[in-house]
């Protein structure tokens, strides 16, 4: 039951990238959308590929056909990202690009990593969810940027936290059973803080309405 719940996470996850992927070819564009957190996120998929097998997630089909999906649509992404590459004009200060958020992930994964031993699996695991929690931050940074958001890209990025807190909820349905994983619970709640103003906004849009400004004048 735990394992569904992880996957569930993931599954939202697939659902806001199929939104990005139906505006991006309606549009012809990523206006407004940051390169570096597809890349980001496409690193994340790629590094599940390579620890999954060795976790329970292989006791359930559900995980090949999650994994498969998501892989997907992670290279589907970036590759648009890479064809209408010309229609994005503004990307993220140096700092949050994928080459500054890659390694700095890593960095916090061989620190923080479920287990004593130095070099491990579980080095991947952390690293995947460091990874999605600073792979977001290029996208806040940019919708800042850009004041007023895209109801699409509002949607994505909304969905996009909802499923880190589905996995919260499954690390601590983890941490009642007796297997304690505090190091990537922390990935996840930071990643959550980060999105919290964001969040905030993007509810009242969904009960009131109209439209989603989010930059530093309007926080």
């Amino acid at each position: 039951m735990e394992i569904f719940l992880f996957l569930v996470g993931y599954f939202v996850q697939f659902g806001a990238s199929c939104i990005l992927l139906y505006k991006i070819w309606k549009h012809k564009s990523i206006y407004g959308l940051s390169i570096d957190t597809q890349a980001a996120y496409l690193l994340a998929s790629v590094s599940r590929c390579v620890w999954s097998m060795e976790t329970r997630l292989v006791e359930t089909k559900f995980a090949y056909l999650e994994l498969c999906l998501s892989t997907a649509v992670a290279v589907g992404l970036s590759f648009m990202c890479y064809q209408f590459l010309h229609t994005a004009p503004k990307q993220s200060t140096p700092f949050l690009r994928v080459y500054a958020t890659c390694p700095a992930a890593l960095v916090l994964a061989f620190f923080f990593h479920p287990g004593d031993e130095w070099f491990s699996m579980q080095i991947w695991v952390s690293y995947t969810m460091f990874q999605e929690a600073m792979g977001l931050l290029p996208q806040l940074w940019l919708m800042r940027k850009m004041h007023e958001v895209e109801p699409l890209t509002s949607h994505y990025v909304g969905l996009i936290v909802v499923a880190r807190f589905i996995r919260m909820c499954f690390w601590g349905k983890m941490y009642f059973l007796g297997e304690h994983f505090l190091q990537l619970f922390f990935a996840d709640v930071l990643h959550t803080l980060l999105s919290a103003d964001y969040m905030y906004l993007w509810c009242r849009k969904l009960q009131y309405g109209g439209r989603l400004i989010y930059s530093q004048s309007a926080a």
